[in-house]
């Protein structure tokens, strides 16, 4: 019972997180978000003993510190070297997913990974938020799979946030088509 209530403060932990992040303005306060919830996460995987999640969460983590290098010149020695750590980071996605294995939830959560890996590679903070929100996707196939409660909330608010925001900015460009003919 204890373990239960424990399992779901860290849920509900996440998920504040996965509520507020998208919210931010800049690129490095939504990573602080990010950075500062994602344990929440981690510890409901771990303590149900969902070790994919669990490591895809953790190395989620790692890339989110790494992604605030990426401020700065496009060309800058830096940014080079983060993106070269974030394709490389590719491969423990791969061996992580195969290692811990369980199920075809973890290939869901090796494609969540995945696409937030490529999401936290952009520099442009409306690139960055789109993919993010795009790898609630599989994300939410995954936690479906494990019925984590919080997890789906977590998956349903961003795909609704990404659909509403990705609806607003297609908005003023049909206006405009609209109003030539």
């Amino acid at each position: 019972m204890v373990a239960d209530v424990l399992v779901g403060l860290c849920g509900a932990w996440g998920l504040a997180g996965s509520l507020t992040w998208s919210f931010a303005r800049t690129r490095r306060a939504m990573l602080a978000v990010q950075i500062a919830t994602a344990p929440g996460f981690l510890l409901h995987w771990a303590l149900q003993g969902h070790w994919t999640a669990a490591g895809m969460t953790v190395l989620t983590m790692l890339l989110t510190v790494i992604s605030a290098a990426l401020d700065g010149p496009p060309d800058s020695r830096g940014i080079r070297l983060a993106r070269s750590l974030y394709l490389v980071a590719l491969l423990p996605v791969v061996l992580l997913a195969a290692c811990s294995w369980e199920g075809w939830h973890s290939l869901f959560a090796a494609l969540g990974t995945a696409l937030a890996c490529f999401g936290r590679w952009q520099t442009d903070k409306t690139r960055f938020r789109a993919l993010i929100l795009a790898s609630s996707v599989p994300w939410f196939a995954h936690n479906l799979a494990v019925g984590s409660a919080p997890a789906m909330m977590s998956d349903l608010f961003l795909m609704s946030r990404g659909a509403w925001l990705a609806l607003r900015h297609r908005a003023p460009a049909a206006g405009m088509v609209a109003s030539a003919t």
